[in-house]
């Protein structure tokens, strides 16, 4: 029991979290608007404990796009409607 609950203890302190937030209209009237969310995350790839960036909804259908060629087997969620 000791040892395996040290490695779930290790499991949680690995745990990278992302939340997408605060959508925004940027350039709001214009005929070139867009959506920009707010994004967290605590992964360990970046040298602050937390970093924030606002991101595009292009950019989601981007990544997602990356994530399926790299995914192999494992599925890569759909992507919420634009609108």
């Amino acid at each position: 029991l000791g040892s395996g609950s040290r490695m779930l203890e290790n499991r949680e302190e690995e745990l990278t979290t992302v939340r997408v937030q605060d959508p925004r209209v940027q350039n709001e009237g214009s005929w070139n608007s867009y959506v920009d969310y707010k994004i967290f995350t605590n992964s360990k790839a970046f040298t602050a404990k937390t970093s924030c960036v606002r991101r595009r909804y292009r950019e989601f259908v981007w990544l997602r796009r990356q994530l399926q060629r790299n995914a192999g087997l494992v599925p890569v969620p759909e992507l919420p409607g634009k609108s």
